[in-house]
């Protein structure tokens, strides 16, 4: 039996190449093997080396009675299944050792030994480690006699690692035949040894063609030698070197690759091969033009749009300044071209844009700009002194004159032009810029289809107002339009209980541009009808912004002018804000002048019911300033009153504001409505406000009107901490 076991052992050593210590000439006595169920012992005591040799090896061992209960193990293999010691195994059965799905497999290979088909076998299972995972292992059985009985001697190897190590073999394998990059593996004089399909994809080159030669992209041609100089010297020192060069394909064509390549080093750290990755950039390459190109021209005509506009021209401004000359800057604006959009459509419109573009383009020599600056405008910018600018204004007005014919359609549209010159009427591009605008809506002012140049002599006034009408009505279609937000603060605590949201418009050419000024003109305009919409509902939107990202606001508040408020739509308008956005209706407070209300009190109550019926509420803005009465308050389906500013500048000292303030808080109160009083500046006021029992104060005192997020910053975030 000893004999086997050591047979056995000495065959599995030699296979696997390893190697055992030499023992020591006084090792200790080896111990018996575990004994039976009955006391008796497996065998006599061994001799002393093969016992110990046992005990060390790197080889598990187990026999097995009959029955496949286990009789001996080593510490290897208690090791192995994460046992404390070989004794924790003795008696148990080797079916709670082997994982379920390999059971059939072992008990096989215990039958064909017993039965005496075979003396030996050699396999592949997985047992079960003591934490329940598997551990794959190589199994070489064999079979002996022990008390007139056989048993099953197994010896045990742990290959689980080689089993990944050929798995993760494999999967290498894998990746290197199927990614799409390019890969070349090279010797250290950069002969290719290796290539995977994508290789040849790419450059097509067969692998065997290019196994044995040099790597181009690697040695380069004479065009690339620096490139590739500083390529060597990074692998040497860095051991990695990335970037783009050009490559030649197999047809001759020339692409730009990317590539990355690595140094390997053998276990004496000499370089012994380099491994290249490389991609086609062909596709980037064309991606980084297009987009560059787009970003300073309009995809529609192909001319310069704004940016590219603003470069090209601040560059001509410093030449001209170097060289003493002047410059002239025609804006065009295309008169009645929104009815060609509204009676045709966007397409036809379009259309018309690219045959007017290239009506402009053939006024002008090779090197003058013509640019595309937003809509129906463009800018033509050339040097002075070819032709007055009267003369090249009216020329450009005239190519326009011509019928265009757009779909079967014949369109007649004429063209407004103003002008202004470098240096005499500013000093850079934005401000020239700016000039023949200001010359160019003149022009219209002054019945459209004719040119104006710039000059200070122009109305300021006059011009102000055309300018903001004209400019308004396009500020939504090209974003001009910003919301900031004021908080309303509770007088009992200083939290904020709501947010009023305040329109702002960013003008491109002259910033951000006051309340005051463009409100009362979109109100004679009739364009503060869609300008409220979008308000209402850019309030709504962001609103549920805020919901989402778990900041608590109390409502958000909108402005209703008294031509929204008497608008058909102005229900349909709330519902759809209210619906698009998700924001719930109790969110949302609407904000009625008092002169809106008072204009058609009997229509004005029904609408506010209907209103309150949304689950929105409903406020009195301005309070005070109109001609309505205390008393008529309680007609309307109100829930909030906001004193006006008027008001609340004068108290505490002013006894009649602090007498008017302390009777609309009283009488509010008696009829349930949430008081709020706006422009409150100081601590005074809001002091006297506080012990007045107002409820809400809103004001510079607290916060000017905020960016959405500056008021996150500074209050939303601060009421969630």
């Amino acid at each position: 039996m000893h004999r086997r076991i050591s047979n056995a052992f000495v065959a599995m050593q030699a296979k696997y190449r390893r190697r055992t210590p030499p023992l020591a000439a006084n090792a200790g006595d080896y111990r018996h093997f575990d004994s039976v169920s009955d006391g008796s012992s497996l065998a006599p005591e061994p001799e002393r080396g093969l016992g110990h040799l046992l005990e060390q090896s790197l080889i598990g061992l187990f026999l097995l009675r009959h029955d496949g209960s286990v009789v001996y193990a080593n510490d290897k293999m208690a090791g192995l299944l994460g046992y404390d010691s070989a004794a924790q195994l003795s008696g148990m059965s080797v079916t709670a050792l082997v994982a379920p799905e390999d059971l059939v497999l072992l008990l096989a290979q215990q039958r064909i030994r017993l039965d005496g088909s075979v003396a030996s076998v050699r396999y592949s299972c997985r047992f079960l480690h003591k934490d329940g995972s598997r551990r794959w292992v190589e199994v070489h059985g064999s079979v002996s006699q022990y008390q007139g009985r056989p048993v099953l001697l197994e010896m045990v190897l742990d290959v689980g690692q080689r089993l990944e190590s050929e798995r993760q073999s494999r999967l290498a394998d894998r990746v290197f035949e199927s990614t799409s990059e390019g890969i070349l593996i090279t010797d250290a004089a950069f002969c290719i040894v290796a290539v995977n399909p994508a290789f040849t994809l790419i450059t097509g080159y067969e692998a065997g063609v290019a196994m044995g030669k040099p790597s181009r992209m690697m040695t380069g041609a004479s065009a690339q030698a620096e490139i590739n100089r500083g390529m060597l010297e990074k692998l040497a020192s860095a051991g990695h070197w990335q970037g783009e060069m050009k490559d030649r394909r197999k047809d001759g064509s020339w692409y730009p690759a990317w590539l990355s390549i690595s140094a390997i080093r053998d276990p004496q750290g000499v370089i012994s091969n380099y491994v290249g990755v490389f991609t086609d950039n062909t596709l980037r390459k064309e991606a980084e033009r297009k987009l560059a190109f787009l970003a300073d021209h309009d995809s529609l005509t192909g001319l310069l749009n704004r940016n590219g506009l603003m470069r090209i021209f601040s560059q001509r401004i410093d030449q001209a300044r170097a060289a003493q000359k002047s410059l002239v800057l025609y804006f065009i604006d295309l008169d009645r071209f929104k009815t060609v959009n509204d009676t045709l459509g966007h397409h036809a419109g379009d259309q018309l844009l690219v045959a007017a573009a290239q009506r402009l383009r053939a006024e002008l020599a090779e090197d003058d700009v013509l640019a595309r600056f937003g809509g129906d405008e463009f800018v033509v910018l050339l040097g002075a002194g070819e032709k007055p600018p009267a003369v090249m204004a009216q020329d450009l007005i005239n190519s326009m004159l011509r019928p265009f014919m757009i779909n079967g359609h014949e369109m007649f549209i004429t063209a407004s032009v103003g002008s202004a010159t470098f240096p005499e009427h500013g000093p850079d591009a934005v401000t020239i810029l700016k000039n023949a605008d200001i010359a160019m809506y003149h022009a219209k002012d002054r019945g459209k289809n004719t040119f104006r140049l710039f000059n200070q002599e122009m109305s300021h006034h006059a011009l102000e107002k055309m300018l903001l009408e004209n400019s308004l009505r396009h500020a939504v279609e090209r974003d001009e339009f910003v919301l900031y937000f004021q908080p309303q603060v509770a007088t009992s605590d200083g939290s904020l209980r709501g947010v009023e949201a305040l329109l702002r418009w960013q003008h491109p050419t002259r910033g951000l541009v006051a309340p005051g000024m463009f409100i009362p003109l979109a109100e004679q305009t009739g364009l503060i009808v869609p300008l409220g919409a979008w308000v209402l509902r850019q309030a709504c939107l962001q609103g549920r912004a805020w919901l989402d990202q778990g900041y608590q606001f109390g409502r958000v508040a909108v402005n209703l002018s008294p031509r929204q408020f008497a608008a058909d739509d102005l229900l349909a308008v709330i519902d759809a804000a209210l619906v698009q956005s998700g924001l719930p209706s109790s969110m949302l407070e609407l904000e009625i002048t008092e002169s809106a209300i008072m204009h058609n009190p009997q229509d004005a109550v029904v609408l506010l019911e209907r209103m309150r019926e949304l689950g929105v509420a409903v406020s009195v803005d301005d309070f005070g300033t109109g001609y309505s009465s205390l008393a008529s308050l309680k007609q309307y389906p109100l829930d909030t009153l906001k004193i006006d500013r008027s008001f609340v500048r004068g108290i505490p000292h002013d006894a009649d504001d602090v007498a008017i303030t302390e009777a609309i808080i009283a009488i509010a109160h008696k009829l349930r409505l949430q008081v709020v009083a706006e422009g409150v500046e100081n601590e005074d006021q809001r002091d006297f406000l506080r012990a007045a029992g107002c409820d809400l104060t809103q004001g510079y005192l607290h916060a000017q009107p905020l960016p959405v997020a500056e008021l996150e910053r500074l209050w939303l975030a601060q009421a969630v901490r």
